[in-house]
């Protein structure tokens, strides 16, 4: 007989928004970005910092362009972060309570108004962080299970069973 996991999950907003912004902040280029941006930034304070030690008056003007940059980035942070909010808010199926049936073969979202069934040889991978399960359906997007929501021994069930399936998975010992 083949084991059979059913979790039943209400999403919510903030949530959703919380597994969004830390798959967008796993992505590459997004770590590329950030990456140059740190660059830049240590590179322009050890720049200044060497000029200081000539000339050690700082002045508005020389802290302007840190305070321009950290400005736009702070800006495009929360932009990005109203605009996940928004197109999951956009959405209503998004919202919906939902029933997810796991089994060794797939695992099938079901909803009031959808059914989705997806197979683990078609899947990205598994991960698992400190608040929930991510089944990624490919690379920039997956399926939060919110361990919160969990009942009873869901939590080893879904383990051993993410463990006995073939597919690429980083769960926590």
């Amino acid at each position: 007989m083949e084991k059979e996991i059913i979790i039943e999950y209400k999403p919510n907003t903030d949530t959703l928004v919380k597994v969004s912004k830390y798959l967008l902040l796993r992505m590459r280029f997004v770590k590329f970005i950030i990456f140059i941006f740190f660059f830049v930034l240590l590179q322009n304070i050890a720049l200044s910092a060497t000029q200081s030690v000539t000339n050690i008056k700082w002045d508005f003007f020389d802290l302007l362009p840190f305070g321009m940059v950290i400005l736009v980035w702070i800006t495009v942070y929360f932009l990005t972060m109203y605009s996940i909010k928004k197109n999951i808010l956009k959405n209503k199926k998004n919202l919906e309570s939902q029933k997810i049936t796991i089994t060794k073969d797939s695992f099938t979202q079901e909803a009031e108004s959808f059914k989705i069934e997806n197979f683990w040889k078609e899947s990205f991978q598994i991960k698992e962080t400190k608040d929930w399960f991510l089944i990624y359906l490919n690379k920039t997007s997956a399926l939060p299970i919110i361990k919160e929501d969990l009942k009873e021994n869901q939590y080893n069930e879904l383990k051993q069973l993410f463990n006995s399936i073939d597919i690429k998975k980083s769960l926590k010992s």
